[in-house]
């Protein structure tokens, strides 16, 4: 590694440790003394080498590309929905696609490489990475930079609106902060923007450029585990099973929604039982129930899938009203739908959009209509399984990789040529591994 290079690497490392440093002083009475000095020193390793135990050579100098996608923002499965499962699903149409950590954006510069399209997914203005020198090569070069987001974490302006905001501790805050800033900061450096959905593309067109709503959508390994589901269903019992799939700690006044409606239901009906994935606080009105109440901690896509389809109706709870909550994507819906189990989810714009009301899930605007949608699928296995078919087929027709392919395409503007190998190629170790989730989220 050139020495500047190393230099610049080794500044990203000291500043990954202060920043943990401060993290672990927020929570000093969780940690003690030796848990401050350890945190910092375990967690600095470069995004890429952490994301699995191998990875592909670096394409060779002058390598071209349709697209090439930088990951800004590594934890739990965005990357996974924002990058992999679009990546797959181009190269499934014969086009030429990299992906590679950020922290290592001046690659494309110092080798020299050349794409259709330069897509920045959740990462934030950096100078140490090269930055500046990388997108002035990509513009020389024609390429369009693209800024991909799945959550509205880039206007510090409403940061308030994010329930775990409050629960983090003063140095976690500033950072969250100042992180939202810097993600603005690059954005606006970029052509246009693909969000992945249309709350959020228009919160991202506030900032003066095009935005395209890119929806996420399930991979072929999710599709096929699905399908081996629904050949070999779970065996079935007497006992009924709610499910809530928690993927980051920014949920608890989304919980709130439907809480007290399924309080109603677990006390009205002793056979029914509350599956709890993931992040989640219960308080004391739940002590109750004891056993009828599962919790798991975070699952593996592929147990997750497994985990949903165990339950007889999942929960999609957010707080509307909220602007963060509102530009969530419906993909606590389809991920349920692909295994047949039906959804009540709070009726935002995306849901609203996604969910046929009393056909292929129901949506909840109150306490009350919370209350009847879970009392209506609890009163009879044939209704749920009547709606939990009817989402499977609207999942397996609108969320797959054919229909996300053409999106993306049309959204990158991107034509195919012939002269282009096709597939998918990764740097610097960056595939994915099967990362520890409730769900699949955002912040």
């Amino acid at each position: 590694m050139p020495l500047k290079q190393a230099v610049l690497a080794f500044l990203r490392h000291g500043r990954s440790a202060t920043r943990l440093m401060g993290i672990a002083l927020d929570r000093r009475r969780e940690l003690g003394i030796a848990g401050i000095v350890k945190r910092p020193i375990g967690r600095t390793r470069a995004p890429g080498a952490a994301a699995a135990p191998s990875g592909s050579p670096l394409p060779p100098r002058g390598a071209a590309f349709d697209v090439i996608y930088a990951i800004g923002y590594w934890p739990g499965e965005p990357k996974r929905y924002r990058v992999f499962n679009p990546a797959e699903a181009l190269s499934a149409r014969g086009y030429a696609v990299h992906v590679m950590p950020f922290d290592v954006i001046d690659d494309i510069r110092r080798r020299r490489w050349q794409a259709q399209a330069l897509v920045l997914f959740r990462a934030e203005y950096d100078r140490l990475v090269g930055i500046e020198k990388a997108l002035d090569y990509a513009r020389r070069g024609g390429m369009r930079i693209v800024y991909d987001i799945d959550d509205l974490v880039f206007d510090p302006n409403l940061a308030d609106r994010i329930d775990a905001l409050g629960r983090m501790g003063p140095h976690q805050r500033r950072q969250f902060l100042a992180a939202m800033s810097r993600r603005r900061r690059l954005m606006q450096e970029c052509d246009f923007f693909t969000a992945a959905t249309a709350p959020l593309a228009r919160a991202a067109a506030l900032l003066g450029r095009p935005s395209i709503v890119v929806p996420n959508a399930l991979n072929v390994a999710q599709l096929r585990l699905a399908a081996e589901i629904a050949a070999f269903p779970p065996p079935t019992s007497d006992a009924v099973r709610i499910g809530y799939f928690s993927g980051s700690p920014t949920h608890q006044r989304d919980f709130a929604q439907c809480e007290l409606a399924l309080l109603q239901v677990m006390r009205r009906h002793p056979a029914v039982r509350f599956r709890l994935v993931g992040h989640l606080d219960l308080g004391p009105s739940w002590q109750e129930f004891g056993e009828r109440v599962e919790r798991i901690d975070l699952l593996p896509p592929h147990a997750l899938l497994r985990s949903i389809a165990e339950t007889d109706v999942n929960l999609a709870p957010l707080e509307l009203g909220n602007s963060f909550c509102e530009a969530k994507s419906e993909l606590k819906f389809f991920e349920a739908a692909a295994v047949g189990v039906p959804t009540v989810a709070s009726a935002t714009e995306p849901f609203t959009a996604a969910i046929e009301d009393g056909v292929t899930g129901f949506l909840a605007r109150d306490l009350w209509q919370w209350h009847d949608a879970l009392e209506f699928l609890l009163a009879s296995p044939s209704r749920r399984r009547q709606v939990g078919a009817a989402a499977r087929a609207s999942a397996l027709s609108r969320y797959t990789p054919d229909r996300l392919a053409p999106q993306i395409a049309a959204a990158l503007q991107l034509t195919q040529s012939d002269w282009k190998p096709s597939g998918i190629s990764t740097s610097r170790k960056n595939r994915p591994k099967e990362c520890a989730v409730g769900t699949g989220g955002g912040a």
